[in-house]
């Protein structure tokens, strides 16, 4: 990726302000103040926008800080060069951080569907190819950076895939389902179950003695003449008839039987109602709690899969930064190694030494290596330009020599340097290194 031409309406101090670039090293020379972190904070605006923050915030962000002091449209426009295709981006920040139009640079055709065309974001960008000498050396955002870039296997155009997002969309999924009512009503079911109860024996006793009683009352007695005769006298002088009072106490009996009885159904149907609900509460939290089990094992899998590419990366990484540092070095370092925390040891050619034991400019020239091992290995697709925004202060001209003629022979990334050192521009005449000097 190359930029070719900038265009600023309004970014801070810079108004209908036009440069072109037209070599592998631009040199953007001033003094203090003159705009060169400016400038550069326009180019990183442009390809990855600029973000308004929130609150407070507000008042210190880069997007309060760079309005256009002296009129005009906030923001601009910039021709880059990516893959063969030229493109134009335009974009204006007082609509919004998202608000942008790409186009065909040859031919003015406005270019639809072109929303990812980097593979790392904004984040990775500045803990990578984008240096400022206060921020060379790195800490916890280049870590996360380094950990989140390696689970994308280098391999998806959308960089805001990463490990961290996928565990943390998979983590709110499982919170989902712990969160589904299921389990609420689960609960409030089981504190209900004592008031399920119905007495089933009781239940079972008065269906017998009911069937004993309609049993008893379809009965007819066998009487002999004697016994009848007896019982027509009983009627004749109004005596009481004994078998009609048998049944009127049966029946009796099994009206309050019948009472019972129902009020015991009406429970035992209540309670068969609950059993019913629970079973089917019951499956449902078991489908919820394989859903959770299966979103667990996806998050085992992919932490398991991270950690298998993280050491095969970290190798690979490894061999990277060591590559560069010796070229940097002129071979005096041969190897570098880092672990997880990126801390580094150097070997010197008889043992290794501990990054706290070498001097600021060599740890700083190590992680310059590192910020370019992880560009080249992680964003190979992109080829960002490198944004080096002083980044040299603590080098001395032997040291910087070193550096600028590594940047010159190994690397096909364009170079931004923004300095305000005549002593660089001295030094890249010394050793013949071309440049195409931009003067603030």
């Amino acid at each position: 990726m190359k930029i070719e031409e900038i265009n600023i309406d309004g970014f801070g101090k810079f108004h209908k302000y036009h440069c072109q670039t037209s070599g592998k090293l631009e040199v953007f020379y001033g003094k203090n103040e003159s705009g060169k972190t400016t400038l550069r904070k326009f180019m990183i605006a442009m390809l990855f926008g600029l973000e308004k923050s929130r609150g407070l915030a507000a008042r210190y962000d880069d997007f309060t800080r760079y309005q256009p002091v002296n009129g005009g449209i906030y923001g601009g426009s910039m021709i880059f060069e990516k893959d063969g295709i030229r493109y134009k981006i335009m974009r204006n920040f007082g609509q919004g951080q998202t608000e942008y139009r790409i186009f065909d640079a040859d031919t003015m055709e406005e270019l639809k569907g072109k929303e990812y065309l980097f593979e790392s974001d904004q984040q990775a960008f500045e803990n990578t190819v984008s240096m400022t000498q206060a921020e060379i050396r790195t800490g916890r955002e280049m870590k996360e950076v380094l950990q989140n870039s390696m689970a994308n296997l280098r391999s998806s155009k959308d960089a805001a895939i990463d490990l961290r997002k996928a565990i943390d969309h998979l983590k709110v999924r499982r919170r989902q389902k712990r969160k589904d009512p299921v389990f609420a009503q689960i609960d409030n079911l089981r504190r209900q179950q004592g008031s399920w109860q119905y007495d089933a024996q009781a239940l079972n006793e008065y269906e017998q003695e009911e069937r004993e009683i309609r049993k008893r009352l379809r009965q007819k007695r066998k009487l002999t003449l004697l016994q009848k005769i007896l019982l027509w006298f009983r009627k004749l002088f109004g005596g009481e008839d004994e078998e009609r009072i048998r049944k009127i106490e049966l029946r009796h009996r099994l009206e309050i039987i019948e009472i019972e009885k129902a009020q015991l159904m009406q429970q035992k149907e209540e309670a068969d109602k609950k059993k019913q609900e629970y079973e089917i509460l019951l499956g449902q939290k078991r489908k919820k709690e394989l859903e959770i089990h299966e979103i667990e094992l996806a998050m085992k899998a992919i932490e398991e899969a991270a950690s298998q590419v993280q050491k095969t990366f970290g190798q690979e990484l490894n061999e990277k930064i060591s590559e560069i540092f010796c070229d940097m070095t002129n071979g005096k370092y041969t190897q570098a190694v880092m672990d997880e925390n990126l801390s580094m040891m150097v070997y010197d050619g008889f043992d290794h030494v501990d990054m706290k034991y070498l001097s600021n400019a060599t740890v700083e020239q190590l992680y310059f290596a590192l910020r370019l091992a992880s560009a080249d290995l992680l964003y190979e697709n992109d080829a960002f330009p490198l944004f080096l925004d002083d980044v040299f202060g603590n080098y001395d001209d032997e040291r910087l020599a070193q550096t600028m003629q590594y940047l010159s022979h190994h690397t096909d990334r364009q170079i931004f340097l923004f300095t305000g050192r005549k002593e660089i521009l001295r030094l890249l005449d010394e050793k013949e290194i071309l440049y195409h000097l931009i003067s603030l």
